[in-house]
């Protein structure tokens, strides 16, 4: 199978390098600004967009919003009967029917992250296009099928995430700094907490607040950190933060 990649940025590059993994498929990328893509065999980089388009079976669009108008227009006429992926946050599924009606689309969001292989994939498509589909996204981690609503409500979380995940264990960072450890040493050993924790949730399908409930003891500093935490609302302000720029697309 070609797949190919256009815009091959900081989120090409991750669905390029995770799909590039299966050796007999063939990665082909385009990208206006000449940027780096991961070292493997099957990963080929195109002058042309249309070459890109017509050598694919498969067709992921990964550029700016900004961008997406102009290339849905380039590339409609050569896209009949192929799927057209697009990781363009936010841009209505409706409109890339309307620009590109003859191919079969479906809308995903995912993260840098999907370069583990391990992302979730937040899709919205015709469920047909979807079971097609699936063995694919499968490479890039774990897919799920949504309303439209919902991936665009869910873009801080699947796309955003990690950078809000990384904020988050920065700010555990400096508290270790503040006890006396390397800079370094601090983020790694935080995302080493943050790995093991998350692997182990996943492989003990554990509920989030029995983990809490798990780790706390009476007395102990963790409820005590936890009850400090509840009187500065962080938590709801890390929801109503969230929620104050994707409000428009939490209505039903």
């Amino acid at each position: 199978m070609n797949i190919g990649i256009i815009g091959i940025g900081n989120m090409g590059y991750a669905l390029s390098a995770a799909l590039s993994k299966k050796g007999d498929d063939s990665i082909i990328v385009y990208d206006r600004g000449k940027y780096k893509i991961p070292k493997s065999k099957n990963i080929s980089r195109v002058n042309n967009v249309l070459d890109l388009v017509k050598s694919s079976d498969i067709i992921f669009v990964a550029v700016k919003p900004a961008d997406a108008e102009k290339l849905f227009d380039e590339i409609s006429l050569n896209v009949k009967g192929k799927i057209l992926v697009s990781l363009v946050a936010l841009y209505p599924y409706k409109e890339i029917s309307q620009k590109i009606p003859n191919a079969k689309i479906c809308k995903i969001m995912t993260s840098v992250a999907a370069e583990t292989r391990k992302a979730p994939v937040l899709a919205y498509c015709p469920k047909e296009v979807f079971e097609n589909l699936k063995d694919i996204l499968k490479r890039i981690g774990e897919p799920y099928l949504f309303d439209e609503r919902v991936v665009d409500a869910l873009v801080p979380i699947a796309g955003s995430g990690p950078a809000l995940f990384a904020y988050f264990l920065d700010s555990l960072s400096q508290y270790m700094v503040l006890a006396g450890i390397e800079k370094d040493l601090a983020d790694k050993i935080v995302s080493f907490v943050a790995y093991s924790t998350s692997d182990y949730i996943l492989k003990n399908n554990i509920d989030l607040h029995a983990l809490i409930k798990k780790v706390t003891t009476p007395s102990g500093i963790t409820i005590k950190i936890l009850q400090e935490f509840d009187r500065r609302t962080i938590k709801g302000n890390i929801v109503d933060s969230i929620y104050s720029k994707m409000e428009s697309h939490l209505k039903p």
